[in-house]
């Protein structure tokens, strides 16, 4: 209780479960609970709160079960010999680094020993570090690429079982490395969550409370001292846990065997490398103190440490301080972590858990405020003032609990409602919703400073539990394109496959947003036919789309999954190189394609789900257009169609809008025993930089690397661009004079000079394409 509980109570929460009696200090009525009684599993669980960052993720958790070695003797040894060669490539890894730092701060000028000595010993550090990672590979081998579970029971006291864990005793390098792996498990199948779990915490904080139980972990340190350290583990919420002390920046294994003192160093105090905190206590005192007085900065970064631990400061927890059977406590809470797994909330389809999400991403805007606003603005163009709009009506026809008729104030002067319009209002909505337009960056604005997003951003940042404005990834454009795509979908009959609509927008476009066309539908198709290219690229991509997609018989598939059957229309393509196909057909139309087949399919397209039924057409289908914009009896207008009138094409996709063609649609191309007592140690060496720090460090160095980089082959590129005119000009000169040519051995000089210049630039082109392939592990 005092090393492991008392440390992380959080505020107050000693005075609010005591209270006092004539008979002594109690626990209240309230503060506890008995769980799973009448079982030979019952519990005795204390109701506190603990500060944020007090606990552990269990490594005995029966979801990663699987990635765990049966306890067995044989691999103990294994395991040491493992973690020691981990040290060693640690160690090795330090040492490159510090060679080749020296290297580069040699001078241009130093002695050419030097030169060579620098050169040396940095190929001796890695020949070292290539076989030490050799040697650790044969290790992990050894284990089969696991750990071995730690074997854990009740501890006991005079003879006595408790309610608390204990594992056997081990080096202080093996229990990190097991709480090391743990972490690493359990991250792994954290990534089939359907959301982003620490910004969840961040945003919202820990609604429900978790189980703890105390555990205490017998170490050897690297002098042969012993000491027990206790500490809190998440029974249930290891997940939780783990995500928590990723925002409180906290290490787990470190948080278990101790904290580098420079992580944790507070102001005025000079930083040690040999100091390691050990006490929870002093841990958990100094990651407060530091928030806390990031806190007390009316400057503080909005996405600051501060800022992202104030929901999970303290979370509600459920400790185990009792129990009917403590010698089984173990398998009690491992039952009771599996319950909690298999017995869970079920989980959401996926178009059903995008239209969850759509829901509660319109109650958002609503409850900022904004909604109206928003569609005052960007859908109407400012022909309304938000005031005048019935948000809660519009709210209920967005999400489906009302007709779309209560849109019709937001369509254009002139629009004739109908179902057409509606639709088309309805998917401009929905795309300038869940792609809120965000400000240009301000001109004054300081490279590294907090990039203001707007009132539209940060609602649906929160709605779908997103990271901060300047993560993009493609993860977030997907799932965006998701709840586009399923609420898109409501407005037709045939609903399509929502992964068709996959790569349709970019990181760009969640980012700074989609702003829609101030034009009506009949506005753009009128600019279509007098040839502007930038009107049919929005028509395409903004209102053609859902329609192409949705179809009975669709036009965009996603290119894959049942598409393998033989029925299959078409060829298989991605989404987007059927959309761009079709853009790029205005501008440099196909054989056959004419600019009235063009406008007639997209009359076709919007008007298809209340079209009329022709002979032998499924509701919705429609004959394909012929070259006069006629429609061609018995072709049905179809993927297979689609595809052979506006082929496969190769080109890479236009992030651009094509320029405007000057004509028509034909015109021109235009996209110690005890812990209490011993907070700190000195150790006789300084602490190896752990792998975090390091990464940390070099990819603060790399934007200023990779600014200069291109900075220095940009002057390049222009020197050489003023080689070639320089030479160029010579030779016009030469050819005005009617003089004669250089002698050829002073042009196979220059021209060995300029294939030596050619060869550096190739070597330049292979260094830029491993940098390339090595970034996206970054």
């Amino acid at each position: 209780m005092l090393e492991a509980l008392a440390p992380a109570l959080g505020q107050g929460e000693a005075k609010r479960v005591i209270e006092r009696r004539r008979d002594g200090r109690v626990l209240r009525a309230t503060s506890y609970h008995v769980e799973q009684r009448g079982t030979d599993g019952a519990l005795l669980l204390l109701n506190v709160a603990l500060h944020g960052a007090a606990t552990l993720p269990w490594a005995n958790n029966d979801r990663t079960r699987s990635d765990w070695l049966r306890p067995s003797p044989g691999d103990r040894p294994l395991m040491e010999k493992l973690v020691e060669q981990q040290r060693a490539v640690a160690e090795w890894t330090m040492a490159r680094e510090r060679a080749k730092a020296a290297h580069r701060a040699l001078a241009s000028t130093a002695p050419r020993a030097e030169k060579d000595a620098a050169v040396a010993a940095v190929k001796h550090a890695e020949d070292e570090l290539t076989r030490a990672q050799r040697e650790l590979q044969t290790r992990e081998q050894a284990l089969g690429g696991r750990r071995p579970l730690p074997v854990v029971r009740a501890v006991t006291e005079d003879g006595k079982p408790l309610a608390a864990l204990t594992t056997e005793q081990v080096r202080v390098e093996v229990a990190g490395e097991v709480q090391r792996y743990a972490v690493e498990m359990l991250r792994r199948r954290a990534r089939l969550r359907s959301y982003d779990l620490v910004e969840s915490l961040v945003q919202e904080g820990q609604r429900e409370s978790t189980v703890v139980v105390l555990q205490r972990t017998p170490v050897v340190g690297r002098d042969g001292s012993r000491r027990h350290i206790w500490r809190g583990r998440q029974v249930t919420g290891n997940n939780r846990q783990d995500a928590r002390l990723q925002v409180f920046e906290v290490v787990a294994q470190q948080l278990l065997i101790g904290v580098p003192q420079y992580l944790l160093r507070l102001d005025g105090e000079e930083e040690n490398r040999r100091l390691v905190l050990l006490g929870l206590g002093e841990i958990l005192r100094r990651i407060s103190t530091r928030l806390n007085t990031e806190y007390a900065d009316p400057d503080r970064d909005p996405e600051g440490p501060a800022e992202r631990a104030l929901r999970i400061a303290q979370v509600p927890a459920r400790v185990v301080v009792g129990a009917v059977a403590p010698e089984r406590l173990e398998e009690s809470l491992r039952q009771l972590n599996v319950h909690d797994h298999l017995r869970g909330q079920l989980n959401y389809g996926d178009m059903d858990r995008s239209l969850g999400l759509w829901s509660t991403l319109v109650k958002a805007y609503q409850a900022k405020g904004v909604l109206g606003e928003l569609l005052a603005r960007e859908v109407a163009q400012g022909r309304v003032r938000a005031g005048d709009l019935d948000e809660d009506a519009i709210a209920d026809a967005l999400v489906g609990a009302r007709a779309l008729d209560e849109l019709a104030v937001l369509l254009s002067p002139g629009d004739e409602v109908s179902p057409l319009t509606l639709r088309d209002v309805a998917i401009r909505c929905a795309t300038v919703m869940v792609f809120p337009p965000v400000p240009p960056r301000p001109e004054n604005l300081p490279p590294r400073a907090h990039m203001p997003t707007g009132p539209y951003w940060p609602v649906v940042r929160t709605a779908l539990q997103e990271a901060p404005w300047s993560q993009s990834s493609t993860a977030r454009t997907e799932r965006r394109t998701d709840v586009w795509a399923a609420v898109v979908a409501q407005h037709f009959a045939h609903r399509g496959n929502p992964l068709a609509a996959r790569g349709l927008f970019t990181a760009r476009d969640v980012q700074y947003g989609v702003r829609p066309d101030a034009r009506s539908l009949a506005s753009l198709l009128t600019a279509c036919r007098q040839g502007d290219a930038e009107a049919w690229e929005v028509l395409v991509r903004r209102h053609l789309v859902p329609g192409l997609i949705n179809a009975p018989e669709p036009f965009v598939t996603a290119g894959q999954g049942s598409e393998k059957s033989e029925d299959r229309k078409g060829v298989r393509r991605t989404p987007v190189n059927a959309v761009q196909a079709l853009v790029n057909a205005y501008t440099t139309p196909p054989e056959d394609v004419t600019c009235e087949l063009l406008i007639a399919f997209a009359e076709a397209v919007l008007n298809a789900p209340e079209s009329a039924v022709g002979t032998g057409l499924v509701p919705g289908t429609f004959w394909a257009p012929d070259a006069h914009g006629n429609p061609r009896e018995g072709v049905l207008g179809d993927k297979k169609w689609f595809d052979t009138a506006f082929p496969k094409i190769t080109s890479p996709r236009k992030h651009k809008t094509a320029e405007p063609p000057t004509g028509d649609c034909a015109g021109d191309e235009a996209e110690k025993g005890e812990e209490s007592g011993t907070p700190t140690e000195e150790l006789d060496e300084e602490i190896l930089e752990d792998a975090a720090t390091r990464m940390t460090r070099l990819r603060s160095a790399l934007t200023s690397m990779v600014g200069s980089s291109a900075d220095v082959v940009a002057t390049a590129a222009e020197q050489i661009g003023l080689l070639l005119a320089t030479v160029e000009d010579a030779v016009r000169a030469r050819e005005e004079a009617g003089a004669e040519e250089e002698p050829a051995e002073v042009q196979k000089s220059y021209v060995k000079e300029l294939r030596e210049i050619k060869k550096q630039c190739g070597q330049i082109v292979e260094l830029l394409d491993s940098a390339t392939v090595a970034v996206t592990a970054l």
